[in-house]
């Protein structure tokens, strides 16, 4: 396992963990896409036992900007029809076991972990206090203003993210026995600030298990990023 390159096998069962973004969900994360992604790394496993999260973000944007009835329920209807979507194209292709497929929206992570709120407090503190990490959430904002609710979206993100990869969250079983490994595939790039947070040792870091606790993989560019390596 090397940064910057592809992962050649994956020992063990474990869960692959694929972030469906809102802003992308119509666009650069369809159905078909999103089927893609976990079809590429089924030939990378060596056992036939691991189970695919697919975990809609709506959550956050819910909880980052003030949006209406309207765009809720618009948001809710694009979720229903792509996990749908994407249920009847693995019911089609017949190549997967469907019940190994976990369609979780980002609150059951909240809701499931009693880490998310302590995390959370433990971020904000650090970005009122540390000048090099508000740097790093200003460059994941892009072109979206510095206000309170868009550093609570950010924020949001990694401790979700960590809760994940130090296994401190209970997942949907129906292959996995051990849950050896959590890798979280998107297409596109990490988080500065999550990888800030991860190389500064912001959040515990407890789990011994996993080998992807401080990565994350660029689905577009079938790339490893480790972050102790940047």
């Amino acid at each position: 396992m090397k940064h910057g390159f592809d992962i050649n096998l994956i020992q063990g069962d474990g869960y692959l963990v694929i972030p469906v973004s809102m802003a992308r969900i119509t666009s650069g994360q369809t159905p078909k896409q999103t089927y893609e992604i976990f079809d590429y790394f089924a030939k990378k496993l060596a056992l036939l036992s691991n189970d695919v999260i697919i975990l809609y973000t709506n959550g956050l944007y819910f909880n980052a900007e003030d949006i209406s009835h309207e765009l809720r329920v618009k948001f809710n209807q694009k979720i229903i029809q792509h996990a749908a979507s994407l249920r009847k194209l693995i019911d089609k292709k017949k190549q997967y076991m469907p019940n190994a497929f976990h369609y979780l929206p980002i609150d059951y992570i909240i809701l499931n972990s009693k880490y998310f709120e302590l995390f959370f407090s433990i971020l904000k503190k650090r970005e009122k206090e540390d000048t090099k990490f508000k740097e790093c959430i200003k460059k994941d904002m892009g072109d979206r203003k510095y206000t309170e609710a868009t550093v609570n979206f950010i924020l949001e993100e990694i401790a979700v993210a960590h809760i994940i990869k130090q296994r401190l969250v209970e997942f949907p079983r129906t292959l996995v026995r051990n849950d050896m490994w959590r890798l979280i595939a998107y297409p596109g790039t990490h988080l500065e600030s999550d990888a800030y947070q991860w190389k500064n040792k912001i959040l515990p870091q407890t789990d011994k298990v996993n080998p992807y606790a401080g990565a994350h993989y660029d689905f577009n560019k079938k790339k490893l990023c480790l972050y102790h390596n940047l």
